[in-house]
């Protein structure tokens, strides 16, 4: 069973590279979805935010504080530090989640060395470039990974996950010395 750990939490990774996981203020998270004529609706609808459609369910799109996933083909998701308002454009449905899901914060050398031991994706420089993101899950628990800089991940996982998950990451870690 996984140990609650008060956050932020550092350690190292058995390769002795350091990491520290905190939880960090997720802010808005709506999730715009749709049916016929998905892409240029959403993309006319984030166009009056400033922001643009991500082409594929890799990349993001992000301006300052804000950052548009595309999660399916017909849904995004947009974090963002303030609330949005996208109006109501036929047949697009918002639906506001941010009290759905909490974010956890990963930075340090030995950040994508962690994760690679609880998930089943190429976290290197090249496979997983700055800006990507992915759905996976850990733990057995669906979560967002997105790769924020070179050495710094953000996870959104559902709320009533965190604190489990969180305890999960931190048992593969040595307590810093």
């Amino acid at each position: 069973m996984a140990e609650k750990y008060q956050l932020p939490v550092r350690g190292t990774t058995t390769d002795g590279l350091a990491v520290t996981i905190s939880e960090v203020e997720l802010g808005n998270l709506t999730q715009l979805a749709g049916w016929e004529s998905f892409d240029k609706l959403a993309d006319d609808v984030l166009r009056k935010q400033a922001l643009s459609l991500p082409g594929d369910c890799r990349s993001s799109f992000r301006r300052g504080l804000t950052t548009v996933w595309r999660v399916a083909p017909d849904r995004v998701l947009v974090r963002s530090d303030t609330a949005l308002s996208f109006g109501a454009v036929e047949p697009l449905v918002a639906l506001e989640l941010s009290d759905s899901r909490v974010c956890l914060r990963l930075n340090g050398p030995g950040a994508s060395s962690l994760l690679s031991r609880v998930v089943a994706l190429d976290l290197s420089d090249t496979g997983f470039p700055v800006g990507t993101f992915a759905q996976t899950a850990i733990h057995h628990v669906s979560v967002l990974v997105d790769r924020i800089g070179g050495d710094e991940f953000d996870i959104l996982i559902p709320t009533t996950f965190g604190v489990s998950l969180s305890g999960f990451l931190g048992e593969h870690l040595k307590a810093a010395a």
